[in-house]
């Protein structure tokens, strides 16, 4: 092997198969120095007047009618030129067929689909939404018709079930009508289970508002997103043509579906469609004809789930409290869980209905759930009063009855009484009442005066003090008149 030879498998060495100088110069049995020396030159380059013939450019032509014949690998066809006398680097050889290989494009069968015929349905994650104190992700549910293209989008903090079956119902009733089938990828709010080699399994619920509203579920392959690729599409003009620029700190979720509706009325849906040429809005005026009627009744999207209310009279869903009626206090009770908000049931009976929160432990009470055990705890301290008041004795009902015919409010004057019985004692509030009852003075205001005044120290009369004892002389007194006390 001549010293171009050796330069040029150096140079080919090291870079397609990255063996170091050791390496190549064991490979070529040279020295390292030399293979060194040849690394830090340039690169060969044919003798003047000389064409340099690869090992590789023999069978070229060979490679390429194998790859046309078949989708053969490299290594599959490195054994078959090696058999049929190639001596030269695989490595060379790789590089070469992934140069002259066919590009693989997989074929797409362009899908036709009659007007009422089909829906296609998605979620797609939305980034983060501030709620409360707190940050949630955000999704969009959208449904595209096949036939038109006409697209609706809801906004929405979950992707479950209640929120899945809701978006339906509002899809349809925007479109005024019903597809005869919904495509749908593998969601569990869904589809249950699938797989390629059997019929996969819908969610019991949601075939039960297919029933509900006469549309066929239509589950695509596993791992075949493209088979819905109309509502694919949709996602992403959604991304590009609402979502992107738009801040979503500050904004509320009522806000955000207000803005997406205006979107859809006046973007989306009046477009010029780039594969029919035409805007939505205008061939769903040719869908619209052929869409199943709406039920009369709208489906009930809510999901049961049960619970037991705490001693605090509260039921915890995702994270957060929720109040019954006082009296349902550690009862057993039927969560309906609805998008917007949570209806509380005991026996088939509505107790409570709350707006749902989205936050976490957040306290979710009703003013009238806690004012009933407030009121409770009144009327049983009033309870007590009043029998501590007629242990007063008799004179305790007199005066309660004389109050009564007075029209006072009984109760709040007792209050005060026994107030005034702590203060006085027991025995002086007892002369009060019976004074108070014997003059017609009725109520806690008259008792409070008895009392006070009954206390009320009044000063003694002194001794007489006379500065010199001379004055006892000058005392002068008349004598009595008895006639007064003769008896005829």
């Amino acid at each position: 092997m001549n010293s171009y030879n050796k330069h040029r498998l150096t140079h080919e060495f090291a870079k397609n198969e990255g063996l170091n100088a050791a390496q190549i110069a064991e490979r070529l049995n040279i020295s390292a120095r030399t293979v060194r020396r040849y690394l830090q030159s340039a690169r060969y380059s044919p003798p003047p007047g000389r064409v340099i013939t690869r090992k590789l450019d023999l069978y070229k032509k060979r490679i390429k009618q194998l790859l046309e014949r078949e989708d053969y690998t490299a290594a599959q066809i490195f054994r078959m030129l090696k058999d049929e006398g190639y001596s030269g680097c695989e490595s060379v050889l790789r590089d070469y067929v992934a140069q002259v290989r066919p590009r693989r494009q997989t074929p797409y069968l362009t899908l036709n689909f009659e007007p009422g015929q089909t829906a296609q349905v998605d979620f797609a994650e939305c980034g983060l939404l501030n709620v409360g104190k707190d940050r949630r992700k955000l999704y969009a549910f959208v449904m595209s018709l096949a036939y038109s293209r006409m697209v609706f989008v809801k906004f929405i903090m979950r992707q479950s079930m209640e929120h899945f079956l809701q978006c339906h119902r509002e899809a349809f009733e925007y479109f005024k009508g019903v597809v005869k089938e919904v495509m749908v990828d593998n969601c569990k709010v869904a589809v249950i289970s699938s797989s390629s080699f059997g019929m996969p399994q819908i969610n019991e619920r949601y075939a039960d508002c297919a029933a509900h509203y006469g549309f066929k579920v239509v589950p695509c392959g596993v791992r075949k997103p493209y088979e819905k690729g109309r509502v694919e599409r949709n996602v992403g003009y959604l991304r590009t043509s609402f979502l992107n620029g738009l801040p979503l700190d500050g904004l509320a979720l009522a806000a955000l579906n207000h803005g997406v509706r205006q979107w859809m009325e006046n973007v989306a849906n009046v477009r010029i469609h780039g594969t029919t040429h035409k805007a939505p809005l205008e061939m769903f005026k040719e869908e619209k004809m052929a869409l199943q009627t709406l039920p009369l009744f709208p489906y009930d999207c809510g999901v049961i789930s049960s619970a037991r209310a705490s001693s605090q009279y509260r039921v915890v869903f995702e994270s957060n409290k929720y109040s019954v009626p006082p009296e349902f206090a550690g009862r057993r009770i039927e969560l309906g869980i609805y998008p917007d908000r949570v209806l509380i049931r005991h026996e088939g009976k509505l107790i409570a209905e709350h707006a749902r929160s989205y936050e976490h432990n957040q306290d979710c009470g009703l003013p009238e759930h806690d004012q009933v055990l407030i009121e409770q705890r009144r009327k049983a301290k009033h309870g007590i009063i009043m029998k501590q008041f007629m242990a007063l004795g008799a004179i305790a009902g007199t005066y309660y009855q004389g109050m009564q015919a007075r029209r006072l409010n009984p109760g709040t004057h007792v209050r005060k009484i026994m107030a005034l019985s702590g203060i006085y004692g027991r025995d002086d509030t007892i002369r009060a009442l019976e004074d108070g009852a014997e003059a017609g003075a009725f109520g806690s205001d008259y008792v409070a005066n008895i009392l006070e005044m009954r206390r009320r120290v009044m000063p003694q009369p002194g001794p007489l003090h006379l500065s010199r004892k001379s004055d006892y002389l000058d005392l002068e007194l008349d004598a009595p008149d008895m006639n007064t006390y003769d008896i005829e």
